[in-house]
């Protein structure tokens, strides 16, 4: 015997309305999905209306099975957000942070800074009639580091040790540093330099969790995994509310280094794999 509370697609809906809309019964008021307190307008994609105006292009539907052993759909609206990626400057000189306009460059081992650090500069831009509409009135840009991982090779009786992960931390807050940031009207950009910090003379290293490289290390490699987004203030004082208001960028700084066992003065040098790159990576160093 069916039952009278899944529809001939597999939905569960009340046996007196129509998919996704009202009808007989105490129904609640329709309403719009979207992600920052339903102000978008946009209908539900499956009710009668919604059907006809919801592209599909921006529709996830997932299928569960319900206790039924029926297939139901569970959908979530892709919406538009007020903040959109705007660049990912990992080339050439700064573009958007006020504080690096004297010529920091982006890039692997950009010159004026730390020998083994990589530059970004990571630009949003702000489309202010949408954000006007949500009640948006602030900015600020956000962090995560996602996973950080410290690899070294030692040179041990005449030969050189197979990879071996020191260590692995998990996700950790990590916002750009407030001074390192630029927010104007129409964009949202920050800068960040990961790596080591360190001089080209030290023969030792300090990686993530404050693990040291081994005195014997002759190939080290140090991956950093990156999020990060932008925020938006909704209210004032007690009211204030922040939310995410933006996709999320993934981006990775990889450094692989070799020493010079036979230089006191340069011991390290750059190897294959050094990069700043959006992605994430993971894996044995190569």
């Amino acid at each position: 015997m069916s039952n009278p509370w899944v529809n001939a697609n597999g939905d569960i809906v009340h046996p007196n309305a129509p998919a996704g809309g009202g009808g007989a019964g105490p129904f609640a008021n329709a309403g719009p999905l979207d992600n920052l307190d339903n102000e978008s307008g946009l209908p539900h994609p499956l009710s009668p209306f919604g059907r006809h105006v919801v592209p599909m292009a921006g529709i996830w539907v997932a299928q569960n099975e319900t206790k039924f052993g029926k297939k139901s759909l569970a959908t979530a609206v892709v919406m538009e957000r007020p903040v959109t990626l705007k660049e990912f400057n990992n080339k050439g000189p700064a573009k958007y942070v006020a504080s690096l306009s004297k010529g920091n460059v982006m890039g692997v081992h950009p010159k004026f800074n730390f020998a083994w650090v990589n530059a970004v500069e990571i630009a949003f831009s702000i489309n202010r009639k949408l954000a006007t509409r949500k009640g948006i009135k602030e900015f600020r840009a956000r962090q995560n580091v996602v996973s950080a991982e410290l690899w070294q090779r030692e040179l041990k009786d005449g030969k050189v040790t197979p990879w071996v992960k020191m260590v692995a931390t998990g996700e950790e807050p990590d916002d750009p540093d407030p001074g390192l940031q630029t927010i104007t009207r129409s964009t949202v950009a920050y800068h960040d330099a990961p790596g080591f910090t360190a001089t080209s003379t030290d023969s030792q290293f300090m990686g993530p969790a404050e693990k040291e490289t081994s005195p014997h290390a002759v190939y080290l490699f140090l991956r950093q995994n990156f999020t990060g987004w932008i925020d938006g203030a909704k209210g004032s004082g007690k009211r204030k509310q922040w939310l995410q208001v933006s996709d999320n960028v993934q981006w990775h700084s990889n450094q692989s280094l070799m020493r010079n066992i036979f230089s006191s003065t340069a011991p390290w040098s750059a190897g294959d794999g050094c990069e700043i790159e959006l992605g994430h990576t993971e894996g044995q160093p190569k």
